[in-house]
């Protein structure tokens, strides 16, 4: 089942999917998602063009989005999908028109501003609690909010890409072009004048080569165009070698290393690639804890968390709910709608939170500043103790340095006071 938890108080149930449930206490339920989050030290987040639409970059699918939005201002194309073909190379048409619009994603991309969601995606990595976002948009900007953004180089060995960002783009980004050719890569802005006119660029790296055999007298190889380093729709990706190790690399952590929450928002989940990786997250973060007497071979690999040495001091908490009866959250769903078809996402998710990622964001960032407030008072208050122990201790050593004995009343008389030997005498006598 999947709870079901509006950010609306007055949105109805929906009658599809079938598995969901409504909870009791939404409003409390929804801050509970929001501790869940905050307690979580692994995180990993799939999300798509609905973190960034408020950013002023629109999305795909929807009824204002670039499929529709194209298809309206061109009306001889078949779908608003075709300029995401890998067939809109065939045509100088459709090739032109691909170019002005990725000049125009890319200077709305270039002037756009992290939206809330980016902002508690970097406020989490602050915490270092984000393990990785896995994000299908190619405006890059959870650059701007401070999170590492990219693909890693690959080393020595094919099998060992060299250091993994925070943020891993899984269909390309604005940022770049590169030469079908030489595969040299160059910076997008630099040939957005070229973009903008409807036109490819050449390739800087063949034009030398070509230059240079030219002058050798040597035949040519032809020279080759940059296009913007995005995936498009029936092609191959040149980067899923290295895409598939980090998926892999993350799914497959033992112990304090493997993640313990999955969110994803924003996204309708309709692409292949991404709906895979989110179901093999969910195993992942269902199985970390899990009865023992579950044998699955993810399960067995995947086993009760331990303290790490980013944890060093402090355990890695069970995902656990203060409710009875109210399961716990590992596998969040944020969305305005429920992904179809519905069949294949039962058991996916814990909860489906629908409503705009904005305003969860702004709940979660607004507990963030609580805890924040709670630790500084704390710490105030630590500091006061401590100061009134260290005045109190300065204070009695100071007595005892000041502290003069008092004199015997009794007269001293060889070494020995009177009535000690008055004593003394008696005792002879």
């Amino acid at each position: 089942m999947t709870t079901f938890l509006p950010l609306d108080a007055t949105t109805v149930i929906p009658v599809f999917p079938s598995f969901l449930k409504l909870s009791p206490d939404p409003e409390g339920h929804v801050k509970r998602v929001v501790m869940a989050i905050l307690k979580a030290r692994k995180i990993v987040v799939v999300c798509g063009a609905g973190i960034s639409v408020q950013a002023g970059i629109p999305d795909f699918r929807s009824s204002e989005g670039l499929f529709q939005s194209t298809k309206k201002n061109h009306p001889t194309l078949v779908s608003g999908k075709d300029l995401f073909d890998a067939s809109v190379f065939n045509y100088k048409r459709t090739t032109s028109l691909f170019c002005q619009m990725i000049a125009k994603l890319s200077q709305l991309s270039e002037d756009a501003e992290p939206t809330a969601f980016h902002r508690l995606l970097g406020a989490l990595d602050g915490r270092g609690s984000l393990m990785r976002v896995y994000t299908q948009n190619i405006d890059a900007l959870e650059t701007k909010a401070g999170l590492s953004f990219g693909l890693p180089e690959w080393g020595g060995k094919r099998s060992s890409p060299m250091g993994h960002h925070r943020c891993i783009p899984l269909h390309g980004t604005l940022q770049w072009m590169h030469c079908a050719t030489c595969t040299h890569s160059y910076p997008l802005r630099d040939f957005l004048s070229s973009l903008v006119s409807g036109q490819l660029p050449l390739c800087p790296q063949c034009v030398a080569l070509e230059e240079t055999r030219r002058l050798v007298a040597k035949r040519s190889r032809g020279v080759g165009k940059l296009r913007p380093s995005l995936v498009l729709y029936n092609e191959d990706h040149r980067d899923a070698e290295i895409v598939g190790h980090i998926v892999e690399k993350d799914l497959m952590g033992k112990r304090s290393a493997a993640p313990d929450l999955l969110l994803v928002v924003g996204t309708s989940l309709q692409v292949p690639g991404t709906r895979r990786i989110v179901r093999e997250f969910s195993k992942v973060v269902q199985c970390r804890y899990s009865a023992p007497t579950n044998t699955s071979p993810m399960a067995s690999s995947i086993e009760e968390p331990t303290k790490s040495a980013h944890d060093q001091g402090r355990t890695t908490p069970t995902p656990s709910s203060s409710v009875p009866g109210e399961l716990p959250v590992r596998a969040i769903y944020l969305n305005l709608d429920f992904p179809g078809p519905s069949r294949e996402w039962e058991g996916v998710f814990d909860v489906w939170i629908q409503g705009d990622a904005q305003q969860f964001a702004r709940l979660a960032q607004e507990e963030l500043e609580n805890q924040k407030k709670t630790q500084e008072t704390m710490l105030v208050k630590g500091r006061k103790r401590r100061r009134r122990r260290q005045g109190s201790a300065t204070d009695e050593i100071k007595k005892r340095k000041e502290f003069v004995p008092p004199h015997d009343s009794a007269v001293v008389t060889g070494g020995r006071s009177s009535s000690s030997s008055v004593t003394l005498e008696s005792c002879v006598g």
